[in-house]
Order: structure tokens, then C-alpha cells, then sequence
């Protein structure tokens, strides 16, 4: 009898102790709340020579250091690039953004470019990228790209800078 109550606890004990579930597939919108910089841009792909004009706007080296603004509740926000080199200039775009489950564990991070007299509702194409790694202070966005017939990878690391929002 003391077998079968231990054997019991036991299975009690296993199955319910919590699951440990990763940021990357099961991201909160409330997660991104706040200000972002983009600290760092990589590509993946064969070996060669890159170059990504990322979401028809600027060299992908313009978006180091920029700034990205997240409000969850609307899914509204805006982010800057930044003008770090002679090539680059500083544009701010306002956006409507929000998350997409693909069915493959993923989530895709997907936004529209809109304005005063621009709703995201009246846009028919926007960007989109994998999140391969979020948390409360780090999200790591792979956004697909292509140069010279040659397909890659852009990989983005955000870095949270602030909780607070200023549009």
C-alpha cells in the first residue's frame, strides 16, 4: 500500500510541475512595451558579400542603433533609423504592429506603415520576421531578405532602453 501512495505522489508531483515554456514561440504583446534600440544587425546565409535594403525604407546599417517604440494595448508605434554613416538618413515612421502564430511554433512580428490620415486597415502589405528569442529586455528578429538573386537572413537584436513611451 505504501508503494502504490508514493507511486501516486510521485506521478502527482511530475505532472504538475510547471512546464517550462520559451519566450521565443509564446511571446506577450506586453513584452515589447517601451523603447527598443536595435544594438546589432547580422546576416545568415551562404558565404558572401550582403547588402539588405530592409522594408523598402534604408541599408540595413541604418537600422543599428535606431529606435523602436512599442504600445501593446493598440498595437501602435514608431521607430527611427539612424544616421550613422554617410549613406544614412534618419527617418521615423509611425506603425501598426502586431504578432501572427505561422502553426510552425513560431511567431511572426509583422507591421504596416501608417499616418495621421493612414489606417493600418486601409494598408494591404506591410513586413514581417520571425522572433527566434524574446524577453522582457532582448528580442531577436529574423527578417528575410534577398541580394542579387542570393536569399539570406537579417538577424536584428533589440535591446529595451526604457519602459516608458513617448510617441
Amino acid at each position: 500500500m505504501k508503494k502504490f501512495i508514493y507511486m501516486t505522489l510521485a506521478v502527482l508531483v511530475l505532472s504538475c510541475s510547471g512546464s517550462k515554456s520559451t519566450t521565443a514561440k509564446q511571446p506577450s504583446k506586453k513584452m515589447l512595451k517601451g523603447t527598443w534600440e536595435v544594438t546589432n544587425i547580422k546576416f545568415v546565409g551562404d558565404k558572401g558579400l550582403y547588402k539588405a535594403f530592409l522594408f523598402d525604407l534604408a541599408d540595413s546599417s541604418c537600422f543599428k542603433g535606431g529606435e523602436w517604440i512599442f504600445i501593446p494595448n493598440n498595437g501602435s508605434g514608431k521607430f527611427s533609423t539612424s544616421a550613422n554613416s554617410s549613406i544614412c538618413d534618419t527617418y521615423t515612421n509611425s506603425i501598426h504592429w502586431s504578432f501572427l502564430e505561422t502553426g510552425d511554433g513560431y511567431t511572426q512580428f509583422q507591421f504596416k506603415y501608417v499616418g495621421d490620415d493612414v489606417k493600418a486597415k486601409n494598408v494591404k502589405s506591410g513586413y514581417s520576421g520571425t522572433i527566434q528569442e524574446i524577453s522582457d529586455n532582448m528580442m531577436i528578429l529574423k527578417v528575410p531578405s534577398e541580394y542579387e538573386g542570393n536569399e539570406f537572413d537579417v538577424i536584428m537584436t533589440f535591446n529595451k532602453t526604457s519602459d516608458n513611451i513617448k510617441l
